[in-house]
């Protein structure tokens, strides 16, 4: 009998990525790979100012999330954080690396950095805003 059971989120995404990669081997017959994390914070005085994590999977890395204090932007630590972030990506095997942002929030500043817009979703998460997709091959 088929039935629908709540389950943990961390079993149900092993679950299912054990799935995903057993489908990728017979599909491509390329092994899957664990996926590797990366996450670094800042401290001033030991007081958390911001932070970045990425997940790095095959041959690409993904910045989840990368957010500085307001009192300590424009001070070069976003840039800093992004290229240790980049710096793992290469070192881990990356071709390329992926991040999201609102219009809001810092487009601009990863299209300093070369990333460029691939896609972007109006009216996401809320409306009036939209979420803009970038990447950057390294």
């Amino acid at each position: 009998m088929i039935e629908y059971k709540s389950l943990n989120l961390e079993q149900n995404e092993a679950h299912l990525i054990t799935l995903l990669s057993k489908n990728q081997e017979e599909e491509k017959n390329i092994p899957a790979e664990q996926n590797t994390s990366f996450s670094l914070a800042l401290y001033d005085n030991g007081l958390y100012v911001g932070g970045i994590t990425a997940n790095k999977w095959m041959n690409a890395t993904h910045i989840s999330l990368l957010a500085i204090n307001k009192s300590y932007r424009g001070k070069g630590y976003g840039s800093q954080l992004l290229k240790k972030a980049e710096a793992f990506a290469i070192e881990s095997g990356s071709a390329l690396i992926t991040i999201n942002t609102q219009d809001y929030q810092a487009k601009t500043f990863y299209e300093k950095y070369g990333y460029q817009v691939f896609g972007h979703l109006t009216d996401t998460p809320f409306s009036g805003t939209t979420k803009y997709y970038l990447v950057k091959r390294i």
